[in-house]
C-alpha cells in the first residue's frame, strides 16, 4: 500500500516546506484533489442531462410522420423515461463533506441506482430510439460518461491509498486538538488528581467502618443466627430425606395395599411423601394396618418379612418424624424473623454498595487520568513524519512542536 502512495507523489523530487499546522490541509488537498475534479465533473455531467431531458421533452413527437397510436406509444414511453431519469439525477447528489466512507457510500449507491435505471428503461429506450434517437443518445452519453467517472473514484477508494491518507489526517488533527488544549488538560489533570484522592479517602473510610461492623455486637449475633438456620436447615432436609427414603422402602406394599382397600391418603403419601406426613393424620394407622394385611397374607410378597419390618418402623416414627419436621421449619421461622429484625447486614450490605460504586468512581478516574499523562505526542509526530516519507512525500515539515 505504501508503494502505491509512493509511485502517487514520486514525481515530487524536491522537499517540498509545509508548515506543521498546515499538514492536514496540505494532505487533504493532495488526497482529494482527483476526486475533487471527478465530482465537479459529474455535477456538470447531471446539468448537461437535466438539459438533454429538457430538450427530450420538448421534442415534438406530433410533427413526426407515425400513425397516431404510434405517436401516443411513443409519448408514454417518454413520459415513463423523463419520470425514472430525474429520479435517478435526483438520488446521485455526490457528498459534500469528502472522506473514504461517504464516497464509498456514494459510488455504492450511484451503481445500484444506475442498474435500476437501466433495468426499468431499457424498453422505454428502444421504443423512443427509432424517432427521437439524438436526444436520447446525448443523455446515453452523459450517463456512460458519469458511470466511467464513477469506476475511477470507485477504483481509487479500493486502493486503500485514500484511507491511509485519511488515517493520518485524522492523526494529525488529534495532535492539533491535544496541542490546542493542552491548558485544559493540565486543568483535568489536576482535578483528576484530586478527585482520585478523595475518592482514596473516602474507599479508606468506609473499609474501616465496614470491617468495624463485621466485629461489632450486632453482626456478631447475626452470624450466630444464621449458623443456627444453617444447622435447622441440614436437619431439616436430613428427616424429609429420611422421609422419602422409608416411603421408597414400603411403597411396593402400599401400592397393593392401596389396590385391596382404596385409600388416597396413601396415594398422597406415595406421590408427595413430605408433604403427606406434615398434613395427612391417618399415616401411622395406615402403616400398621397395611403391615397386618401382609402378616395375615393378604398381600403377596416374596419379601414380606422386610417389608412388614419396614411397615412396622414408618408406623411407629412417622409421627415423631412429623413433630420433629414441625418444630424444625418453626425454629427456622423464628430465626429468619430474627434475623430480619437485625439491621447490621443490610447496613453493612448499603456500604458495600457504596464502597462499591466509590470504587468504580475511582477505577474510571484513575482509567482518563492515565490516558491523558500517557499521551506522548512527539512519538506521534515522529511516526506520521516516518508515515509521510514510506507514502512518497517528500515535505520539509516547519515549526513542529516539541522539537
Amino acid at each position: 500500500m505504501w508503494k502505491f502512495l509512493k509511485k502517487l507523489f514520486e514525481q515530487e523530487e524536491e522537499k517540498e516546506a509545509v508548515e506543521f499546522f498546515e499538514l492536514e490541509k496540505y494532505l487533504a488537498e493532495k488526497a482529494w484533489k482527483g476526486i475533487s475534479s471527478d465530482i465537479e465533473r459529474l455535477q456538470k455531467i447531471k446539468e448537461s442531462i437535466t438539459s438533454n431531458l429538457e430538450k427530450l421533452q420538448s421534442k415534438d413527437i406530433d410533427a413526426v410522420k407515425v400513425q397516431d397510436r404510434a405517436k401516443d406509444v411513443i409519448k408514454g414511453n417518454r413520459n415513463a423515461f423523463v419520470i425514472m431519469l430525474r429520479k435517478f439525477v435526483d438520488s446521485i447528489e455526490p457528498p459534500k463533506d469528502l472522506s473514504v466512507k461517504a464516497i464509498s457510500q456514494f459510488c455504492k449507491t450511484f451503481e445500484a441506482e444506475l442498474v435500476d435505471f437501466n433495468e426499468k428503461t431499457v424498453r422505454n429506450y428502444f421504443i423512443m430510439k427509432a424517432l427521437i434517437g439524438e436526444e436520447l443518445e446525448a443523455i446515453n452519453k452523459n450517463l456512460k460518461e458519469s458511470e466511467l467517472i464513477v469506476r475511477g473514484i470507485k477504483k481509487d477508494i479500493d486502493s486503500g491509498h485514500l484511507a491511509l491518507l485519511e488515517d493520518l489526517q485524522m492523526r494529525i488533527k488529534d495532535i492539533y486538538t491535544h496541542i490546542e488544549g493542552k491548558e485544559e488538560k493540565e486543568k483535568e489533570i489536576s482535578k483528576l488528581e484530586k478527585e482520585i484522592e478523595e475518592l482514596i479517602e473516602k474507599e479508606k473510610r468506609l473499609t474501616e467502618r465496614i470491617n468495624a461492623m463485621k466485629e461489632g455486637k450486632e453482626f456478631a449475633e447475626l452470624e450466630k443466627l444464621k449458623s443456627e438456620l444453617q444447622m435447622k436447615s441440614e436437619e431439616e432436609s436430613e428427616v424429609k430425606n429420611r422421609i422419602k427414603s422409608m416411603a421408597g422402602e414400603v411403597a411396593r406394599p402400599l401400592r397393593k395395599y392401596e389396590k385391596t382397600i382404596p385409600n388416597k391418603h396413601i396415594l398422597r403419601f406415595l406421590e408427595e411423601p413430605v408433604e403427606a406426613v406434615k398434613e395427612e393424620h391417618e399415616l401411622a394407622k395406615i402403616m400398621h394396618l397395611a403391615a397386618e394385611s401382609m402378616q395375615k397374607g393378604e398381600i403377596d410378597s416374596k419379601n414380606s418379612e422386610k417389608e412388614i419390618q419396614k411397615l412396622q418402623e414408618l408406623s411407629s416414627s412417622i409421627n415423631e418424624l412429623k413433630e420433629r419436621m414441625l418444630f424444625l421449619e418453626k425454629g427456622k421461622d423464628e430465626i429468619k424473623e430474627s434475623i430480619k429484625q437485625n439491621k447490621a447486614e443490610e447496613e453493612r450490605d448499603k456500604l458495600i454498595e457504596e464502597l462499591s460504586n466509590i470504587e468504580r468512581n475511582l477505577a474510571d478516574a484513575e482509567t482518563r487520568l492515565d490516558s491523558l499523562i500517557k499521551k506522548d505526542v512527539k512519538e506521534d509526530i515522529a511516526k506520521i513524519k516516518e508515515d509521510l516519507k514510506k507514502s512518497g512525500f517528500r515535505l520539509e515539515i516547519t515549526n513542529v512542536p516539541y522539537q
